[in-house]
């Protein structure tokens, strides 16, 4: 058998890319600047609204003067230029940092609306108190932690925003309008000037909590961009290359089940994730998941890149859209085999066949493309079994119950291609009826219902016509012994496809379904 001669490696750390956040905090931030804006906009046109319902209900409406009209107009400017900004950062009309850009300026220009409307107030309202200090003291302070951006123009923002309300007032009593009392412009200067370090602060610390996130998303060339979701051990990210433009698919083991483990445990699992890049990257098989790398990060996390699918997993395709027809399971099922039989070939068991490790995807050209994941669990031979079995967490059976062979409970027959060809069996099962092949309330019990129990054809609880001859085919990859079932991947897909169907599934039948019910 041939082996792998990957090396595992410590991933170096990412050059920063011109101090970026990653796109999925990048996307928060300009939902934050979408809601300020919206809130912003909310919020000026209630508070004229109220103006304008207490002008018209005390008759004084012909009374309005120059505060009325300055705070209309500055009403309906900030109006407009919120809803205008949220349009712009919702359309994504320019590049991420020119937003950005744009969302920090909107911070300086709503310190300047308040700070207007306060100097009105001195002039028309005499607040003399709001001489000593200014409401943009909290925005000042709090709008940093609403875009955390490391650059020039964010400390000037900042800086400006803070000079806005000593800056206002100062020229409001230049002009004449207002004599401020003594000392004020100090205080308040004094004041700003402690709510702009402050928002600076808070602008370094919330940066380097978004950088901190980045660099621990680095995995070699790879930087972790989206989660796509998981299972109970693993979970997988979509990932970006520094240098090409292909994406991918990053599989690395859940930081909450390393959190609870000991030390010999995550090496283990880490074991286990090694195994599995190894021996997927040895198969060449179309219908095997492809590897590009793997590796360690620098917290000792195994990750491995592959492909990234476009398409959707067979445990959710039948939970979306219920039961398929059977030519199209056997159109399926075939192409599963294709790729176990190389596997097994190599003596590689999957031991984990599932609904949720066979992915349905559009392929080049092709659609309803099969692709076998997940060789976590995989078993090379006999002579290696006892290590392997060493490599799952002390207590634990490796698979899944649903789809588990009875050899994995029972123990009177070895673990071989025949453990596999009983997994699959089950899946064409959950395929055909969208059921398992036997329901229980324990793990326990359904790997003894696995162990002892007889099937009922799928044609007995499916509304479909399935032939007499799939039920066959299904029920003896069923067997409870081994010798009973067909011997390889490459027999079953032979006694798959001799099976006659009235409206065989094909390329244009496939290619219609995806038409219509594109997945995602």
């Amino acid at each position: 058998m041939s082996q792998v001669t990957h090396f595992i490696r410590k991933a170096g750390v990412t050059p920063s890319t011109g101090g970026s956040l990653p796109s999925d905090i990048t996307d928060i931030v300009f939902k934050r600047i979408i809601i300020l804006c919206l809130l912003s906009a909310g919020m000026t046109l209630l508070g004229s609204t109220i103006c304008v319902g207490s002008i018209l209900t005390k008759g004084v409406f012909l009374n309005v003067g120059g505060y009325k009209a300055l705070e209309a107009g500055k009403d309906v400017l900030t109006i407009l230029v919120s809803l205008g900004l949220a349009w712009i950062v919702h359309r994504r009309k320019f590049h991420p940092r020119t937003l950005i850009a744009l969302g920090l300026g909107f911070g300086a220009y709503v310190a300047l609306h308040h700070s207007v409307g306060e100097c009105l107030s001195l002039v028309y309202d005499e607040f003399t108190p709001i001489a000593f200090f200014s409401f943009v003291q909290g925005w000042v302070v709090f709008f940093p932690a609403i875009v955390p951006i490391r650059s020039r123009t964010a400390y000037f923002m900042i800086l400006l925003a803070a000079a806005m309300p000593p800056l206002s007032r100062g020229v409001t009593q230049s002009l004449g309008y207002v004599e401020l009392p003594e000392d004020s412009l100090a205080i308040l200067t004094i004041i700003m000037s402690f709510s702009a370090i402050m928002g600076l602060a808070v602008s370094h610390v919330v940066y380097k909590l978004g950088r901190s996130v980045k660099a621990a998303r680095e995995m070699g060339s790879y930087t972790l961009e989206k989660n796509l979701g998981g299972g109970g051990m693993g979970e997988v990210w979509l990932a970006s290359h520094r240098l090409l433009a292909r994406p991918a698919a990053v599989k690395l083991i859940k930081p909450e089940v390393l959190a609870g483990m000991q030390p010999g445990d995550i090496e283990k699992m880490n074991q286990r994730f090694e195994r599995e890049v190894q021996a997927t990257a040895a198969l060449c098989s179309p219908h095997t998941v492809d590897i590009y790398d793997y590796g360690l990060a620098q917290d000792g996390t195994f990750y491995y890149v592959m492909e990234l699918l476009d398409g959707i997993d067979m445990e959710t395709l039948i939970k979306r859209f219920g039961p398929i027809e059977p030519s199209r399971v056997t159109y399926y099922m075939i192409q599963a085999c294709h790729s176990l039989n190389e596997a097994h070939k190599r003596q590689l068991i999957h031991r984990d066949i599932k609904p949720a490790n066979l992915f349905v995807c559009s392929y080049g050209e092709d659609s309803d493309f099969v692709k076998v994941l997940d060789f976590g669990l995989v078993k090379q031979d006999k002579a290696e079994s006892e290590a392997d079995m060493k490599l799952t967490v002390d207590g634990a059976v490796a698979g899944t119950p649903a789809y588990m062979y009875p050899e994995a409970f029972s123990g009177k027959s070895p673990v071989d291609n025949r453990s596999d060809i009983y997994s699959l069996g089950c899946v064409a099962y959950w395929l055909l009826t969208g059921q398992l092949v036997f329901t229980a309330e324990t793990r326990m019990a359904m790997l003894m219902a696995h162990a002892t129990d007889k099937p009922a054809p799928p044609s007995k609880r499916s509304e479909m016509v399935i032939p007499e001859d799939l039920d066959n085919v299904i029920l003896a990859c069923l067997a409870k012994k081994p010798g009973d079932r067909p011997q390889s991947a490459n027999e079953l897909a032979g006694r798959l496809r001799r099976i006659v169907f009235g409206q065989p599934w094909d390329q244009e039948r496939a290619q219609a379904w995806w038409k219509l019910h594109r997945p995602g």
